[in-house]
């Protein structure tokens, strides 16, 4: 039961950060009540008490910067979800920061590969080309957050099959691509097709690729940090190719 309400506590808290656009939702300090009561007012029921409340606020912290211990039910899942990924987004952001002075650098957008009915949280995050390191995560039955594998790194763009429905990841760099077609099979997330190519006269660009192919981009967000003290810039990317900015971590895109 005391699972449950904390992640109830943990959505209205987050959800309640979040806007269009943020102003500085990087940091790393969450405000969090916990609230106990005493049967009596002796000296002994009162440190009771404050224990109680100290454990409680552990829990609400850990559930918002790692992942979710509650054996949650699926409607609740489907509730919880926004929450459960926009605290992990801002660990993953402010733990590369807290290793580059600051320098940040992420793109996030979201598919649902298993078809259940929550999408996967498509995740790249780094410094730069060099050193980017894209991952699908998911959630179980439980609400934890669960890696389905490294997918690519620099140089590439998500996208998705208009036939399947599958995600596509586009590499590109300096004249040469490939797409890579991932499918959900046998509770797992599979490379199940490549496609390389080179950009020359008889395919002038990779939007001919992906036109020829049937692939459209998806709507990402993309944001990024120098160092502290500039602060962090968001861009949500539609597929259309219009652009919207934001002043600090924009989360309310979940898909």
């Amino acid at each position: 039961m005391k699972k449950i309400i904390a992640l109830s506590c943990l959505t209205a808290v987050l959800l309640a950060g979040c806007g269009k656009p943020q102003g500085d939702s990087s940091s790393k300090t969450e405000n969090t009540t916990a609230q106990t009561t005493a049967a009596d007012t002796t000296a002994e029921d009162t440190t009771a008490a404050d224990t109680t409340a100290e454990d409680t606020t552990a829990g609400i912290t850990d559930a918002e910067t790692t992942t979710h211990e509650a054996d949650v039910p699926a409607g609740g899942l489907m509730d919880m979800y926004p929450a459960i990924y926009q605290s992990f987004i801002k660990s993953e952001f402010e733990r590369v920061a807290s290793e580059n002075d600051g320098l940040a650098s992420i793109e996030f957008a979201f598919r649902d590969v298993d078809a259940n009915g929550i999408p996967e949280l498509i995740f790249k995050r780094g410094t730069c080309e060099a050193d980017y390191a894209s991952n699908v995560f998911t959630l179980d039955s439980e609400g934890e957050i669960k890696d389905l594998g490294l997918v690519g790194g620099g140089h590439s763009s998500f996208c998705y099959d208009e036939n399947t429905g599958d995600f596509v990841l586009l590499w590109g760099h300096m004249g040469a691509g490939s797409l890579e077609y991932y499918a959900w099979k046998n509770g797992a997330l599979e490379l199940a097709d490549t496609y390389s190519f080179e950009i020359n006269e008889q395919t002038p660009s990779f939007e001919d690729v992906l036109t020829e192919k049937g692939v459209r981009r998806m709507d990402f967000v993309s944001a990024y940090q120098a160092d502290y003290s500039s602060g962090i810039k968001s861009y949500f990317y539609h597929a259309d190719g219009t652009t919207d900015e934001f002043d600090g971590l924009y989360l309310d895109y979940m898909g």
